[in-house]
């Protein structure tokens, strides 16, 4: 199993590369990568659940589709000792994304935001 924060560093990254490639003009894209964060921990669900735990267990361990989270089933079974390296590793991967996400939405020429929100504000209209 890998460690939690590495599930969350990894969605949250993965979150944001996504955001900046695909939707760079969305609001709000730092609480969103927050939300891809907590949505790679959600299987892990059952180490709080007051109910249903073994049931979210079995469901966390067994089902394919917990890999719709990030690949977090994967990335338990690759990083089976919970491995501080694999983690900071992640976390790294986390800094650079937002660092790439930040340089770019404070870099980006006035032509292309401008051209990226015609073609929007086209496709809304239709």
């Amino acid at each position: 199993m890998s460690m939690a924060l590495g599930h969350f560093a990894f969605g949250a990254a993965m979150t944001t590369f996504l955001i900046t490639v695909f939707v760079p003009a969305i609001r709000y894209p730092r609480t969103l990568l927050l939300v891809g964060g907590g949505w790679a921990m959600l299987p892990d669900l059952h180490w709080l659940s007051p109910v249903f735990a073994q049931q979210l267990r079995a469901i966390h361990q067994t089902s394919p589709w917990v890999d719709l989270f990030w690949f977090h089933r994967t990335l338990d079974q690759l990083d089976t000792g919970d491995s501080k390296a694999v983690t900071a590793g992640f976390l790294i991967l986390f800094i650079l994304t937002t660092a790439i996400a930040e340089h770019r939405s404070y870099r980006t020429p006035a032509i292309v935001t401008a051209t990226y929100n015609a073609v929007s504000n086209d496709d809304t209209t239709e």
